[in-house]
């Protein structure tokens, strides 16, 4: 009788000291076997490194710049022509604010017609009237304003202006004597004084 060409292998019943593998149960599978810790292949950490990449830095915004305006004119002292362009609007609001007082106390010593009395007679409550708030148009036109600063004189002189305005229409208009000489001196005063106090005011503003 020939012998096999491999000797037979001894089963784990035949082994002794080894336990017998259970039967396969699919409910409970087998854990699968750890492996070994090394000491000189420590485990790495599968999740996000934190400190691995620095943070990127915050986007540049606009720049700002703190230099001068291109084009933008720097306000200096003014220079000589500015000086006497500003003398001349002065010295012409004042020549015309001063010719509408000189017209007015002419048409008040006027008479409307041949023999009748002037407004200095006749109306002379009036006549002081137009008389003061033309002196007071004329405070927007005095250098040294009585140490109010040009907005508050002209507003001043805006009030004797209404006040002559006010006292052409009353006394003028609504009595019939604009048709007249006196009328006629008297609306041309009242026009210039006005004219006056709009040209300060273009000094002021």
């Amino acid at each position: 009788m020939s012998q096999p060409p491999y000797p037979p292998q001894p089963s784990a019943e035949n082994v002794p000291g080894r336990q017998p593998e259970p039967p396969y149960d699919p409910a409970h599978p087998p854990h699968a076997t750890e492996p070994a810790y090394d000491p000189a292949y420590p485990p790495q950490p599968t999740g996000p490194m934190e400190g691995a990449f620095p943070a990127p830095p915050p986007l540049p915004g606009p720049e700002v710049s703190t230099g001068p305006r291109v084009g933008a004119r720097p306000r200096g002292p003014r220079g000589p022509r500015d000086r006497s362009t500003a003398d001349r609007a002065a010295l012409t609001a004042s020549v015309v604010g001063v010719v509408g007082l000189v017209l007015l106390l002419l048409g008040l010593s006027l008479a409307p017609v041949s023999g009748a009395a002037s407004a200095w007679t006749a109306l002379p409550a009036w006549a002081v009237f137009a008389t003061l708030a033309g002196l007071l148009a004329l405070v927007p036109h005095v250098p040294s304003r009585g140490g109010l600063d040009r907005t508050q004189a002209w507003q001043l002189g805006a009030a004797g202006a209404a006040g002559v305005g006010l006292f052409w229409v009353l006394v003028v208009v609504f009595t019939g004597a604009a048709a007249s000489n006196r009328g006629f001196v008297l609306t041309l005063a009242t026009v210039l004084l006005a004219g006056g106090v709009w040209l300060a005011r273009r000094r002021a503003s």
